[in-house]
């Protein structure tokens, strides 16, 4: 699957907003609407979304065997090689091994200390996983009712959320709040890139590109402000502080479906931008285990040298991810998946 040049900046911004949220405490620029950069999570969601679109609405068909060995060598290999990375670290440093089958099978969201025992960008993907399982059944829906099941679908995952918000409790880690971090509960960001996608093909001109756009940046500007706003209040964070990454996840699907097809530039800009969703899984996964270094380069030299070395060092090491695990899998998978579905169309 080639993915369309926007799409895949788009996923660069959403991991350096993910890093941004675990290194600005670090460099001391916590605070203000920097704070909502978490929602970089719900942003991969809609692009998920996005991207298994045509398999989910039925316009491109699903094999499923080459479909499974496609989603398994694009996530798991560099997931593994990441894990064994935070292990090591985590034996280095004294701490027992804990969960690691847990891990190892992506079952590790059973608790919020499971969950972030490794590395706390591993909470999301276990959720990721149940939504390409749940793409092969989606599409055979698809197929039998058409597509319009696709806004009962929506509301029904809207307000599968909502049910799931009144008995959650964040404290005793109920069934309710673990669902809420599952695909249960996170189901309608990934349905929010759906809908991009249907709206995406639709003429487009110049003054309406720009004003979706510009109405999904200041959507998630709104929710910025209002989470800060909200955290300032007795108490902190509640409920309703986190559905507005729901919110931001809506403004963000605006923005995609005004820019997915905006073509890719020459030179320098064009280049970046492919590399930086190239690199996105890797910065996403590696990015904990180099906080140690701005925090150690802040004490010596300041935020703005502790932040260009660890860039530098987070890049290369998503480099070589990317070079030495993640692409080859992915290039082994899409070959092997290639060679199925061409055999099982010929025995047809």
């Amino acid at each position: 699957m080639n993915a369309l040049w926007a799409v895949e900046c788009w996923r660069g911004v959403a991991a350096l907003l993910v890093v941004w949220t675990h290194w600005a405490t670090t460099l001391g620029w916590q605070g203000g609407i920097a704070s909502f950069a978490f929602t970089g999570v719900d942003i991969f969601f809609v692009i998920s979304g996005f991207v298994f679109a045509p398999q989910l609405l039925g316009v491109r068909p699903v094999h499923v065997p080459a479909y499974a060995l496609r989603r398994a060598m694009r996530i798991y290999p560099a997931y593994l090689a990441a894990l064994c990375l935070y292990a090591f670290l985590a034996w280095h440093g004294g701490r027992p091994l804990l969960y690691l089958p847990e891990h190892v099978l992506m079952a590790h969201v059973q608790s919020r200390e499971m969950a972030f025992y490794y590395s706390a960008p591993f909470w999301s993907l276990p959720s990721e996983v149940q939504f390409y399982v749940l793409v092969p059944l989606v599409a055979a829906l698809s197929h039998a009712l058409g597509q319009r099941i696709w806004p009962w679908l929506l509301a029904c995952a809207v307000v599968l959320r909502l049910v799931l918000l009144a008995p959650a409790d964040g404290a005793t880690q109920n069934l309710a709040y673990l669902l809420l971090h599952h695909l249960p509960g996170l189901l309608v960001e990934f349905l929010l890139g759906v809908w991009a996608w249907q709206r995406q093909d639709q003429p487009w001109g110049a003054q309406r590109r720009w004003r979706w756009t510009a109405c999904g940046v200041a959507g998630w500007l709104a929710s910025a402000w209002l989470y800060v706003q909200l955290e300032r209040l007795p108490g902190g964070s509640g409920w309703f502080n986190g559905q507005l990454a729901l919110v931001a996840a809506a403004s963000f699907a605006c923005v995609l479906a005004a820019t997915a097809h905006c073509p890719k530039p020459r030179g320098w800009l064009g280049t970046a931008g492919q590399w930086a969703g190239r690199l996105s899984y890797g910065l996403y996964l590696l990015h904990p285990a180099w906080t140690w270094l701005p925090e150690w380069a802040t004490v010596r030299y300041g935020a703005w040298a502790a932040l260009g070395a660890g860039c530098l060092a987070l890049f290369a090491s998503a480099l070589a991810l990317h070079l030495l695990v993640e692409e080859p899998a992915r290039r082994w998978g899409r070959g092997m998946a290639g060679r199925w579905e061409r055999g099982a169309a010929t025995s047809q």
